[in-house]
């Protein structure tokens, strides 16, 4: 027997439903693949998305195996010519399916159609040695957009792991994993993999997926440095995907490099001055030489001007070639800013567009560098906050938030319109799976 499980929340509407049973071999979607990467993904009418957010500190056991899984599963809805989902009488949202019982909303969240397969990223099942979890590791699988045909393809041997798509003729993966980058052409059949750099410390790859040529990282000094009493710093370098060479950027010594952006051959990284223990942000446009095309970065305060330095600054995060925001002081600050872009309590989210999306205690919320207007996307207490759990998949963005009653502390996802939002309007609806113990309350 349904349930209504309607809920008002302030000025959210949030549509939920549950779904029980197997998940039969589902009908393969046409149409044009857009949102490639994050935790959601579009093709056509379906939108591919993780059902729930999952840190993966909080599992344990076979929390990720088949038919454990539970609500911690592979989702799609398939929407109407206008992007909305459709209703039956009770009001439940129709059309949605299973793809596959595994954890795919995590702390390293990546989807991606390409061919006839979605490839996406789950918290690693297997065990070490003496039988312990290795959630923090992350595995890559594909599946066919039906549903069926998963496979496993590699699992990363240290935390996280970077993955980033590049959209050529011949598609192909570059993941970063373990001091090295490989190369792993995908489509309707797998290439082998190819390991491009080793001894890697971190790479960067760009804000945006698609085409690459080049791509940027760091690597430790040499031993001859060593011997010659050089005790820290580290090397950037670049690799060019097209040549195959890799080449050597610049050395810094007694200083240590941590790069942080690369946006349209801008690469943005922070100097850590390790005499005196302060780091300050750079750009770089990469010219004729390093020297020449490196700017300081600045910033001016409430009440004063000063370099950004990393001891106030954090979650620093490009919008375009001119403009970058960063929380200072737990407020967020526009670069171009005398005062506090949002003068409150605040973490950034993501940067599309001219928009900065963020989340307060109270919710989440986008703001124009542009106008400064604020605009609410949901009036919610419990939302997740940080580790990429807001994304956009084409009108709407998508977020994670705990029901009303949740008694399992499980986020589950949501999406709100950006052309209602633009309207001065706010509506929520959740599309999750939702767990009976989590509506209870909820229930009209």
């Amino acid at each position: 027997m349904k349930k209504s499980i309607k809920y008002v929340l302030a000025l959210v509407l949030c549509l939920c439903f549950v779904l029980v049973g197997c998940t039969p071999k589902l009908n393969m979607p046409t149409g044009e693949v857009s949102s490639n990467g994050g935790s959601v993904v579009m093709m056509g009418d379906y939108v591919y998305y993780a059902n729930t957010f999952a840190d993966y500190s909080s599992l344990s056991g076979n929390a990720n195996e088949d038919g454990t899984t539970k609500q911690n599963a592979l989702y799609r809805v398939k929407t109407d010519e206008f992007g909305y989902t459709t209703r039956d009488d009770d009001d439940f949202i129709e059309n949605i399916e299973k793809v596959t019982s595994k954890i795919s909303g995590f702390n390293n969240s990546n989807m991606f159609i390409v061919g006839n397969y979605l490839y996406f990223t789950s918290p690693n099942a297997h065990k070490d040695k003496k039988g312990g979890d290795l959630f923090n590791l992350t595995t890559l699988f594909r599946i066919k957009l039906d549903g069926t045909g998963r496979q496993e393809i590699l699992s990363t041997e240290t935390t996280q792991g970077k993955f980033f798509l590049v959209t050529e003729e011949t598609p192909y993966l570059l993941v970063f994993d373990n001091s090295k980058i490989i190369k792993l052409t995908i489509g309707d059949k797998l290439g082998k993999i190819e390991t491009l750099v080793s001894d890697v410390l971190d790479v960067v790859f760009p804000t945006n997926y698609g085409n690459l040529d080049t791509f940027y990282y760091t690597t430790d000094i040499s031993e001859d440095d060593k011997t010659a009493g050089i005790t820290s710093g580290n090397y950037l370098n670049k690799y060019n995907l097209l040549t195959k060479e890799s080449n050597l950027i610049d050395r810094n010594y007694r200083e240590t490099v941590t790069l942080v952006a690369l946006e349209k051959n801008k690469l943005y990284y922070k100097k850590l001055d390790t005499t005196t223990n302060v780091a300050y942000y750079y750009s770089n446009t990469m010219g004729s030489t390093f020297e020449s095309g490196e700017q300081k970065l600045t910033y001016v305060g409430a009440t004063t001007s000063s370099n950004t330095t990393t001891d106030t600054v954090s979650n620093f995060s490009i919008i375009n070639n001119e403009n970058y925001v960063f929380e200072y002081n737990k407020k967020i600050m526009l670069n171009t800013g005398t005062t506090p872009l949002v003068d409150e309590e605040a973490k950034i989210e993501l940067i599309y567009g001219d928009y900065v999306y963020y989340s307060t205690s109270k919710g989440l919320y986008r703001i124009s560098y542009k106008d400064k207007k604020v605009q609410t996307v949901a009036l919610m207490e419990n939302i997740k906050q940080g580790e990429g759990a807001v994304d956009i998949a084409g009108e709407y963005v998508y977020f994670y938030a705990k029901t009303a009653n949740n008694s399992t502390d499980t986020y589950y996802c949501h999406r709100a319109n950006n052309k209602v939002i633009e309207d001065g309007r706010t509506k929520v609806e959740c599309i999750a799976e939702v767990l009976e113990e989590d509506i209870k309350g909820n229930e009209e």
